[in-house]
């Protein structure tokens, strides 16, 4: 069979968002014989990206930083000059399946099969509803008319692909009320690649960074506005008034870090918070093999409810006790008690009284890291949650 695996970000090097999803399925579709088109933003050498992705062509598209601060205005540009490059690959490669990465991307696979003579079946890969998000960006203005426009593709997507493939059971439901037939979804949760997060020996860099220390809380990804980060500053001025000796780290970068670290400043805080900036991912893995606890930072809105994060499993895999808000879709991997502690989302006061209790019991959460490395290793390794996607989309 040939497939044309497509996302319309950065997919190599491999940098976080949805590359390490989609660059393990298509991976999968490889390992199982079938021709693998891959469509993404490359850079580099595309003889390396195709060996480490299992391609046999790559199609070239524009990739827009999930770090650029106009990154909102670039994707109106980028997407139809993707949608463009999408048609064209489906006409000349032919492939009998498209696996879409978002629902943008969904429907530019829409438009190949109806512009072209090709009629292959869509399964979109849907980790996120994306047009929730423009809320959280701005009220009004032409962000609210990219947003109905956005929600009706979004809706054609959902409606037209023959399978829907999503990340949880909430976002199962979430999807079902975009007017997908259940029948027609499966999940395939989320995972991670234990060649590059594992537990490093990494004494020397909490040594540098976080001298006379006892605790060290991790928050790392892509830190954006949308996801309410600056939770976790408020939390600190609480919990460094109880625990002096612990420090914060922001492991990566994001349009949300500038103001931020405005917070952290007036709040006195300099001194106990530490910011990365952008690492590769086998930086970000030592990182936080240096750290204690892992904390997941999401609000209480649509596109978080069916949300599973990849930070909770790369935390479990560097040996970090989990701390997360009690959302639908984060309650079916992380339990209560044993792998990890829920706080209120978008409540300061108790997320800090969840990050004391661990520290005030280190035992607890190293038990916690401990059986969450297991279920790591036991049910969320990216090559068999690939080879599952792979099951659903050809059965």
């Amino acid at each position: 069979m040939k497939v044309l695996v497509a996302i319309f970000e950065e997919l190599y090097p491999i940098s976080g968002g949805g590359s390490p999803r989609i660059s393990n399925i298509a991976r999968a579709f490889s390992r199982r014989g079938h021709e693998v088109i891959v469509a993404g933003g490359i850079s580099g050498s595309a003889a390396e990206a195709k060996e480490y992705l299992g391609a046999a062509e790559l199609v070239r598209l524009r990739a827009v930083s999930r770090l650029d601060p106009a990154k909102m205005r670039k994707y109106l540009v980028a997407h139809p000059v993707n949608i463009f490059r999408l048609i064209r690959a489906i006409r000349r490669h032919r492939p009998d399946l498209v696996v879409a990465h978002n629902t943008i991307v969904g429907y530019g696979a829409l438009w190949g099969r109806r512009l072209t003579r090709v009629r292959p079946r869509i399964i979109l890969n849907l980790t996120d509803v994306l047009f929730e998000y423009l809320d959280d960006y701005s009220s009004g203005g032409w962000l609210s008319l990219v947003q109905k426009l956005g929600r009706r593709i979004e809706r054609a997507a959902i409606r037209g692909s023959e399978r829907i493939i999503t990340i949880s059971r909430a976002m199962k439901e979430i999807v079902a009320g975009y007017g997908a037939s259940p029948e027609r979804i499966g999940i395939v949760c989320d995972g991670v690649d234990l060649s590059i997060f594992r537990k490093y020996e990494s004494g020397d860099l909490r040594k540098q960074l976080a001298p006379g220390r006892e605790t060290v809380l991790v928050f790392q990804g892509v830190i954006d506005p949308q996801d309410g980060p600056d939770l976790l500053v408020s939390a600190a001025r609480t919990l460094l008034d109880r625990h002096p000796a612990t420090a914060v780290w922001i492991v990566g970068a994001g349009t949300a870090i500038p103001a931020l670290k405005q917070m952290v400043e007036a709040a006195g805080l300099t001194d106990d918070f530490y910011f990365s900036g952008w690492l590769s991912q086998a930086e970000v893995a030592r990182y936080m093999s240096a750290g204690d606890i892992g904390l997941v930072i999401l609000p209480d809105i649509v596109s978080a409810r069916g949300r599973v994060t990849l930070k909770e499993f790369e935390y479990w895999a560097c040996g970090l006790a989990v701390v997360a808000p009690r959302l639908p879709a984060l309650q079916e991997v992380i339990e209560e008690g044993k792998t990890g502690l829920f706080y209120r989302p978008g409540d300061s006061g108790d997320l800090a009284e969840k990050i004391e209790a661990l520290i005030a019991d280190p035992a607890r959460a190293r038990r916690m890291a401990a059986t969450g490395a297991r279920l790591v290793e036991e049910q969320y390794q990216w090559n068999r949650l690939a080879d599952r996607f792979v099951e659903l989309s050809t059965g």
